[in-house]
């Protein structure tokens, strides 16, 4: 199947701010999508800010978020939304909630923030990481395709195979000479030659998974919005129930793609490597060692796990 390109001339531009409550670090945020091994969709420049194509509504729109501050108790954010279509209330709207989302701009840090005076290592994280908080993907479902592909090889392998997945099921939208490709639905992943994938290093069995959750999503049996009204442990029972998704995997789409905010995947070698060095272990700790230690943080264990990939991002190791 051949992706479909789109040539958009941008004719019409919103800029809309982004109220938050402080502390919040622009940088770090970008800090973030910029060191991931992860960040295949997303435009980062420090100068630019974070740019992303997106369908919404079936529209086609280029969304740039930007800061005009660098001071953490005075963030000023901003995002600007670009088509070649009237953008409308809906699609502001829709602009908007994305632009929250992924920046996490409504959930208070403030709770989180009193756990580090009980807590010497978390205290220094949060020193060292002034303002970051977790960023969002952009759907469930991208996270989902995202922690799939990503299951049980190395992260710099995924970045591969992620970029060939949105090659070959995704469409590309072009802008200013700028071709921006458009992660796929999951009735386009259905259309796609799933043969073809075969030849792109993807193993039978996670083309499987990724075909048996897309027909789920289509077709309403896995519906995000219902699973993000569940409380967690039913959440991730439901994710569960679906082949391809083990706990990992729905941990890491409660925690990024539906934004709770207390789930931990705690199996994540890179979060048990953490666990082990803050903690004394003198090494990698185990799936249950990381989950009574952070028991202590109940409610804020996503942002917890969040600051423990950041740490290893910043000693150039790979994270998910």
């Amino acid at each position: 199947m051949k992706a479909k390109v789109t040539d958009l001339m941008a004719e019409n531009r919103v800029t809309l701010p982004l109220p938050v409550d402080p502390p919040f670090s622009f940088r770090w945020a970008m800090e973030y999508l910029s060191s991931s091994p992860s960040t295949v969709l997303e435009n980062v420049d420090s100068h630019a800010g974070l740019q992303r194509m997106l369908y919404l509504h079936g529209m086609p729109v280029l969304l740039v978020l930007r800061s005009a501050s660098e001071d953490v108790e005075h963030p000023a954010l901003f995002v600007e939304m670009h088509s070649d279509q009237k953008i409308s209330r809906v699609i502001r709207d829709a602009g908007l909630h994305w632009a929250r989302n992924t920046l996490n701009l409504d959930q208070n840090p403030r709770g989180f923030l009193t756990l580090g005076k009980q807590d010497a290592p978390l205290r220094q994280l949060q020193e060292q990481f002034r303002g970051m908080r977790p960023v969002r993907i952009a759907s469930p479902y991208e996270s989902l395709i995202w922690a799939i592909i990503g299951q049980q090889i190395h992260v710099a392998f995924a970045r591969r195979l992620k970029y060939r997945f949105l090659e070959h099921c995704g469409d590309q939208v072009q802008m200013n000479d700028h071709l921006y490709p458009v992660f796929p639905g999951p009735e386009q992943v259905l259309r796609a030659d799933q043969q073809k994938l075969a030849t792109l290093q993807f193993s039978r069995q996670k083309s499987a998974y990724i075909a048996t959750v897309s027909a789920a999503v289509a077709d309403g049996r896995l519906n995000f919005e219902a699973i993000s009204a569940l409380p967690q442990e039913q959440a991730i029972s439901h994710l569960t129930k679906f082949r391809g998704i083990g706990r990992w995997t729905a941990e890491y789409v409660l925690m990024r793609g539906l934004g709770y905010s207390d789930c931990i995947p705690a199996a994540d070698i890179g979060l048990r490597k953490v666990a082990g060095q803050l903690y004394g272990l003198g090494r990698t700790a185990s799936e249950k060692e990381v989950r009574d230690v952070t028991e202590q943080f109940h409610g804020w264990r996503s942002w917890v796990a969040f600051y423990w990939w950041m740490t290893l991002q910043q000693n150039g190791q790979s994270t998910k």
